[in-house]
Order: structure tokens, then C-alpha cells, then sequence
């Protein structure tokens, strides 16, 4: 997972068992062996200590780390989690499992196998059906609904002086400001992110229009970012009347190819089955097969900065062409600007890693001059760049971004959104429902107070 640094605190890191008081000047020694295990070692002999299992509501808990690591031991978001719950799926006919993949993940496993984006996620289509899934869809009606609603936000934001706005959509900048910048999270976006409103598009209308309840329906998630994994697990993303999680399983390009070296198969070995809309137009709920991998305008990340800023210029009777995206002080922040009917210009800016982000927060808590609207991604260049993508061997920091360059060529090569009449058919459905309208689309952030752990190690 995206880290900024892993502090030496941390709530569980091994079990500490009951030592009986030894007599005067009788120590105990614990050292970190050369695996990174923990050793007791008491009058010469050396003992291992055992090691605990965290889980992801103890990272969300503690504010030891700055978001996660991939060190820490995530049962519930695993491959065996993944075969479990598709071997769960395959012994009855009363429940769904259904895969939704991210863009960004399916580009990274396909270049690693030479295959254009739709192969790719068609061939992931055929691994997930061989484990037991029964349908593999892409979170493109999630990620218009989500860029639709930011605008809104921003466009009401904007509108009573509330303003800078920063997206919210990123798991690890969230983690990151909840646990050390609470300042800033009365600016973030509360809409959130594609995988969270697939989640709710699938547990509440897909289920509902098929006659599934929520906990009956086991929704598994391929992302670019091991982040994910926690932002599945928060407690706001839980649907307590059924019992239910929006994402079951959030997996990986990593895991993916872990999963392809268990089976002694690679991704070209897989049949190639036709990705499914569960959202298309007036289909709402309704399978419609043959769905083809789409990218949004603008950044690899999703576009947000990009779509709200021709939305403004919309509002504005004004039409834009190709925007002109100026490079700040370093390759990580670019910045665009419209003029408004006042003559005032309208500030947007996409930025990415941490080091970009902590000038921002800085910025806001200093109330120095700041974009009217900031997509911050925490994973430097973005999500195509995510921690969780897969890589060669051996990558240095400059090939890892060459990668990165070559996928965003790559994501703009794709067909680009033009129909977004599903997501607003969706919006328009869901807009008579203010209780459903706010669960689909909306979630809170929570500051979470520091831990004094009274020890380190």
C-alpha cells in the first residue's frame, strides 16, 4: 500500500505475552531478526515471539501510520478471501458474485502481457468466471456518477464562497489528512469514489431490480491501489441493515499475478467472455453484454479536474477546446484556469504524491491563495501509477515512471465517455430517494485522534 513512512509504533506488532516479574537486574531483550520477526531474548536463550494478525479496522484505528503498508497482514482482503467467496458462490443458486475492474488495474496487467486493454479485461473476465464469479462489469457509470456530482458539489461550493474544494476519491490522501491534517477535511469532497458507488450500484439496484438482497450478492473489486483494500472496510461504506459490505474483496494487479502463478496459467491462457453492463441505458439492473473499456477525458486518474472545469465553462457559455495545463514547480502538479463573466479567473489543478499534497494542506492551513479546485491523487503521477500495479523486476523510480507515462498514452488511446445517460438516468432514479440518493453518492471523513502508544521500538 501507499505509505509516506511506516512509524515504528504501531498498536499490534507482536504479541506480548505475560512475562512473570523477573528477580533484580534479570533482563529481557527483544531484536528484530534479518525476516523483520521479533525475538525475545531471556538469560541467553532466544525465543520468537508470535506474530498477530492486524486487521483492517485496527489500521483505520490507528494513527501509527500515515495510511497502510503492504507489510500489514490483511486476512479479509486476500486472494484466499477472493477464492473463497467464489467457491462460496459456486455451491448455491441464491446468490451473485460480480467482478468490477478499474480501468487503471486492467491497463497495468495487459501491457504486462502484451494485450490491448479489452482483451485484457475480457481474459480477466474468463479467470474470474473459472473461479466462480458470475459476471465481470467496469466501473464506468460509477465514475461518470461520480465526476456528475463533484461538479455539483464544486458548482454549490463555489457558488457560497466555500471554496478550495479538493477531491476525496483518493483512499490514501484521506487516511493521510484523517489521521494527521484534520484540518482539511472540511474542504474535501464528500462524494465518493467510483469503486464505493459501484459498490452501492450493486448491492442496492442491482440487487433490488434482481430480487438479491445485499448480503446475498458478493461484489469484488480490481483496482490499481492497495488502499482500496481500507477504504472497502470503513465502517461508512457497511450496510448495517443487511450486514453487508459494498466491496467484499478489493484484489490487485500483484495478487492478480499471484493468483496466475497458483494456477500455473497466464493471463493469455483465459477465455476471452464479453464484460456485462448491469447499467446500461433503460436497462437499469438488467445484464447487457459485450461492454467495451472506456477512459474519461483528462487525467489517468479519472478526470475529475478536467470535467468540472469544462462543466464551469459550460455554465458559463463558454466552450474549450483542448485545455492548456501549465506544469508547476514540479512534473507531479499541473494548473489550468478559466475566466468568469466577472473577468475573475477560475483556478483548477491536478497534483499528485505527498509531497505535493503537504504543500497544499500547508497552503490551506496558512489560508495562503490556493485553486478553486484541487484533484489530489496520493500515488505520484496518479492512479495509473498505483502502488498496487504490477511492475518488472527491478524497477528504478525513473522506469517506474517511464511505465507510468507509457500507460497514460495507453488510457488516452482508449474510446473516451461520450453517453453518460445511464449514470444520469441512475441520478435521476435515485434523486427520489434522499436517503438512497445520499448513501450512493456521499460519505463523511473522521479525524482520527492520536494514539500514545508509550512505546517504541
Amino acid at each position: 500500500m501507499l505509505c509516506v513512512f511506516l512509524l515504528q509504533e504501531c498498536i499490534k506488532p507482536v504479541e506480548r505475552p505475560k512475562i512473570t516479574p523477573q528477580p533484580s537486574g534479570s533482563k529481557i531483550r527483544i531484536e528484530i531478526e534479518d525476516d523483520g520477526t521479533y525475538s525475545q531474548i531471556k538469560e541467553g536463550i532466544r525465543e520468537p515471539l508470535q506474530k498477530v494478525q492486524v486487521t483492517l479496522s485496527d489500521c483505520l484505528a490507528c494513527s501509527g501510520c500515515i495510511t497502510s503498508a503492504e507489510s500489514v497482514l490483511i486476512s479479509q482482503q486476500s486472494p484466499d478471501e477472493l477464492f473463497r467467496l467464489l467457491e462460496l458462490n459456486k455451491t448455491t443458486n441464491d446468490t451473485k458474485a460480480i467482478v468490477s475492474v478499474g480501468v487503471q488495474a486492467v491497463l497495468s496487467i495487459s501491457n504486462k502481457y502484451n494485450l490491448s486493454c479489452q482483451e485484457g479485461a475480457e481474459r480477466l473476465a474468463g479467470l474470474f468466471s473459472e473461479l466462480g464469479a458470475d459476471y465481470t462489469t467496469v466501473i464506468t457509470v460509477a465514475e461518470d456518477l461520480s465526476l456528475i456530482e463533484s461538479y455539483n458539489e464544486f458548482h454549490e461550493a463555489f457558488k457560497n464562497g466555500n471554496v478550495p474544494i479538493m477531491a476525496g476519491v483518493c483512499p490514501g490522501w484521506i487516511c493521510y489528512s484523517e489521521k494527521l491534517h484534520q484540518h482539511a477535511l472540511p474542504k474535501i469532497s464528500k462524494v465518493k469514489s467510483p469503486q464505493q458507488i459501484m459498490g452501492s450500484l450493486i448491492k442496492l439496484i442491482y440487487g433490488k431490480k434482481n430480487d438479491i438482497s445485499p448480503d446475498q450478492i458478493y461484489h469484488i473489486s480490481l483496482m490499481s491501489c492497495f488502499d482500496r483494500k481500507l477504504e472497502a472496510s470503513r465502517t461508512d461504506f457497511f450496510l448495517e441493515e443487511y450486514k453487508a459490505k459494498e466491496v467484499d474483496v478489493v484484489i490487485t494487479p500483484i495478487e492478480i499475478e499471484q493468483i496466475f502463478s497458483t494456477m500455473s496459467k497466464t493471463l493469455e491462457k483465459f477465455e476471452r467472455i464479453p464484460l456485462v453492463d448491469l447499467f446500461s441505458k433503460g436497462e437499469l439492473g438488467t445484464p447487457v453484454p459485450n461492454y467495451q473499456i472506456m477512459s474519461h477525458i483528462g487525467s489517468g486518474s479519472g478526470g475529475y479536474a478536467e470535467f468540472i472545469m469544462r462543466r464551469v465553462a459550460k455554465s458559463l457559455g463558454q466552450k474549450l477546446e483542448e485545455i492548456e495545463w501549465k506544469v508547476g514547480r514540479n512534473p507531479d502538479i499541473t494548473e489550468a484556469a478559466l475566466i468568469d463573466s466577472d473577468g475573475k479567473p477560475i483556478k483548477f489543478s491536478i497534483a499528485t504524491g505527498f509531497r505535493n499534497i503537504q504543500t497544499l494542506v500547508r497552503k490551506l492551513k496558512a489560508k495562503t491563495t490556493m485553486p478553486h479546485y484541487v484533484e489530489i491523487m496520493a500515488c505520484p503521477t496518479g492512479c495509473l501509477n498505483g502502488g498496487a500495479q504490477v511492475r518488472p523486476a527491478n524497477v528504478e523510480a525513473t522506469q517506474s515512471r517511464e511505465l507510468s507515462s507509457k500507460l497514460e498514452q495507453e488510457y488516452r488511446n482508449l474510446p473516451t465517455v461520450q453517453d453518460t445517460s445511464a449514470a444520469e438516468t441512475i441520478y435521476e432514479t435515485i434523486q427520489n430517494d434522499p436517503q438512497l440518493f445520499s448513501h450512493v453518492l456521499y460519505t463523511e471523513f473522521h479525524p482520527v485522534e492520536k494514539t500514545n502508544l508509550g512505546m517504541k521500538w
